[in-house]
């Protein structure tokens, strides 16, 4: 019998589910967490949907074809014209991408947020046309401060935009807590938290760091606090940059390492007292993670004090390249990566007092390594509880999108 004539040919390979995930730009940790869905959901075709590019940072990176991007927007903000003619254009570009995602038959979306007109419209257009669609948001109750008339008008709206969506998609617990507070069920909650790229830090080898070293005169019998993002007044490196002038003396075996560049740098570099500008070390912006990375693996301690803050992928950056981490009580990847007492510690937001003796704490000699080393299980723990290709996959099962997976 010739295979013509075989009863039962194989079957033809099924379609993949297309999935779109929408956001308004690309970014280093996106674009590693894209990465990971393509290669570890090979079930689905990924599109990566961005409405903007347009970033808070200068980013120089290649977006790769194997996370299919899509771009429906060059550098265009809510600042450029009034509100009202870009409350309109992002209307029409909602339909575009309604339409896109008609012809490509789109069979779940993740929306990024609810900020302007253009994802509103996908969102309700998913729930008329039957089309699962998840929201997500690195929004957390800490930083959910309004009360009144504009409370009031939040919650009816953020409400809502809740009940449209088949479910919700938190970075972490503190995520969670805000979307429970207008709506979400349990059950509709999926983690899908930012993250960097974990093997990074894993390839650091010693020439990397020497050379590091060299590059920014970092000597290796000093003992280093590390800051690490935008130098803008919500991130309150003020706030640092004076606990570190009130303990330094203290600690005179310990120096200030700042990485990245802003709108305050000037004004910060104007607080710190002649006998200590050479105790502290500014990079500038780095547009390149290995060199981020390396100077992570130079410090000791990640110090994030900011008065808002929804997730904070730096904190998951310094845990794992082993540092010991203090932050405010508002940062979102805090609550999940620092055990006040054990691998840092965490101080209210704005609280000066507090960060200058957690600062003192977590210095100790007798302290600082134990904290150092705690912070591996720490992450380990995380990841297994809310590792975002887990999360986006368990999404994709409640739906019917993907058959459940045996676990």
């Amino acid at each position: 019998m010739t295979l013509r004539d075989d009863p039962n040919p194989p079957s033809a390979p099924q379609p993949k589910a297309a999935v779109a995930i929408i956001c308004n730009s690309h970014t280093p940790y996106r674009l590693h967490l894209h990465q990971r869905i393509a290669r570890e959901v090979p079930e689905i075709k990924l599109w990566s949907v961005y409405t903007h590019e347009v970033s808070n940072a200068p980013w120089a990176f290649a977006v790769p074809p194997e996370i299919g991007p899509v771009s429906f927007g060059r550098g265009e903000s809510s600042d450029d014209q009034a509100k009202l003619k870009y409350a309109l254009r992002e209307w029409r570009k909602g339909g575009r991408i309604i339409r896109w995602m008609k012809e490509q038959n789109i069979r779940l979306a993740v929306v990024f947020g609810y900020n302007d007109a253009g994802r509103l419209r996908i969102i309700r257009w998913c729930k008329r046309q039957g089309v699962p669609c998840f929201l997500f948001g690195d929004s957390n109750i800490r930083g959910d401060r309004d009360t009144g008339i504009k409370g009031f008008a939040k919650r009816q709206f953020v409400s809502r935009v809740v009940r449209a969506c088949t479910g919700v998609m938190p970075c972490g617990t503190l995520g969670q807590a805000y979307f429970e507070k207008y709506g979400a069920t349990p059950d509709r909650v999926f983690f899908f938290p930012y993250e960097p790229d974990y093997a990074l830090a894993a390839q650091i080898d010693p020439a990397a760091v020497a050379a590091t070293r060299q590059r920014f005169g970092l000597h290796a019998d000093r003992r280093r606090l590390v800051y690490s993002g935008r130098l803008v007044p919500i991130k309150r490196v003020d706030l640092l940059i004076d606990a570190f002038i009130a303990i330094a003396s203290d600690r005179p075996e310990w120096d200030l390492l700042i990485i990245g560049d802003g709108p305050e740098r000037a004004a910060l570099q104007a607080r710190i007292p002649t006998a200590l500008t050479a105790r502290v070390t500014w990079t500038g912006f780095l547009d390149d993670p290995k060199t981020v990375t390396t100077l992570y693996r130079i410090g000791d301690i990640l110090v994030l004090p900011s008065d808002a803050e929804p997730w904070a992928v730096v904190i998951n950056e310094a845990a794992a390249a082993g540092l010991a981490i203090v932050a405010s009580d508002v940062v979102g990847a805090a609550a999940e990566l620092v055990r006040d007492g054990v691998n840092g510690r965490i101080f209210p937001a704005g609280d000066a007092a507090a960060l200058r003796a957690a600062l003192l704490d977590i210095t100790r000699p007798d302290r600082i390594d134990t904290a150092k080393a705690a912070s591996a299980a720490i992450l380990a723990d995380w990841r297994r509880r809310g590792d975002p290709v887990q999360g986006l996959r368990r999404a994709l099962e409640s739906t019917g999108v993907l058959p459940p997976s045996v676990r």
